[in-house]
């Protein structure tokens, strides 16, 4: 399975996003920070602001159960899915080309049987 580059996607996909994507209506905002009802709860009392979401920092905190921090994990919290599945769907819902780790280098050659391996200078 191909790596998924976690720091470029993190960087690309905004919580502002995600929160969009759930249907997020915050009950309070106080300039990049958000509360209101836990999208992971799907609590539906107007009363309920156990959620925190920081749009300038992409963190987010549940003061009820204690789970916390990013877009991605977010994502992955409410579609329970694995987050390499979850940032593969987030990218499609998104039409976001998928941050795909580059191969590394090959440098050491692969010795064929019978052939003494050369010091590498």
């Amino acid at each position: 399975m191909p790596a998924i580059d976690f720091r470029q996607a993190r960087s690309q996909l905004g919580l502002a996003e995600v929160l969009a994507l759930l249907g997020f209506v915050p009950h309070r905002r106080h300039g990049a920070q958000l509360r209101g009802p836990c999208p992971l709860h799907r609590a539906r009392s107007a009363t309920r602001r156990s959620f925190a979401a920081h749009l300038g920092k992409n963190a987010w905190h549940d003061f009820r159960c204690g789970a916390g921090g990013n877009a991605l994990d977010l994502w992955a919290a409410v579609t329970r899915q694995p987050l390499h599945a979850a940032v593969l769907d987030l990218c499609q819902r998104l039409g976001r080309a998928v941050p795909w780790q580059a191969a590394p280098a090959r440098t050491t050659r692969t010795v064929a049987r019978g052939e003494t391996p050369m010091p590498q200078p």
